[in-house]
């Protein structure tokens, strides 16, 4: 959920950046939702140790980016974008995140968010005020444990890497 206009292009670097690309110098965000900050590099190659930043608006998305990394990809953090309302603060807050699970208050509810940080708090998005417990058709979306530094086969490594719908216990308290 960014906005931006064709004024705000870049032309030199959008022509760097190769076609079909474009490289912006202003976006906006359209809504006051959650988003995510995703940091990955390049283990290998000429690349190796180069990052790229994405920012993405909706948890599946980045449930799927997770799901779909090529081995010579890592993901080196997941941040969580909350609002001051979700975060229960005064201001927007950027934290590492390890978990997303999304469920119904009732059979006909809509989809409500429950945000696990590293640290283990948890952030609720919901308009009304709702136990966790109590959700139905609780699923989770994002399960993601920070890279810890060590090379391994991520096949033989379920705690390295994100992905969807996928438990990792080890990782964070989860329900």
């Amino acid at each position: 959920m960014f906005l931006t206009t064709p004024s705000n292009r870049h032309p030199i670097k959008s022509a760097l950046a190769g076609h079909g690309r474009d490289v912006w110098t202003h976006i906006t965000l359209t809504t006051d939702f959650p988003w995510y900050c995703l940091t990955c590099s390049y283990k290998y190659g000429v690349d190796a140790g180069l990052q790229q930043t994405r920012f993405l608006s909706d948890p599946v998305q980045v449930g799927e980016f997770l799901g779909a990394l090529q081995e010579e990809i890592q993901v080196d953090q997941l941040l969580l974008v909350s609002p001051s309302r979700l975060n229960q603060t005064s201001n927007w807050q950027m934290e590492p995140l390890s978990e997303v699970w999304r469920g119904r208050p009732s059979d006909n509810g809509f989809f409500i968010y429950v945000y696990v940080l590293q640290d283990g708090r948890r952030y609720v998005s919901s308009p009304f005020p709702v136990d966790e417990a109590s959700l139905q058709d609780l699923k989770k979306i994002i399960d993601f444990c920070p890279h810890d530094g060590v090379d391994v086969d991520r096949e033989n490594d379920p705690q390295r890497h994100g992905s969807v719908d996928r438990s990792a216990e080890n990782c964070s308290p989860g329900f």
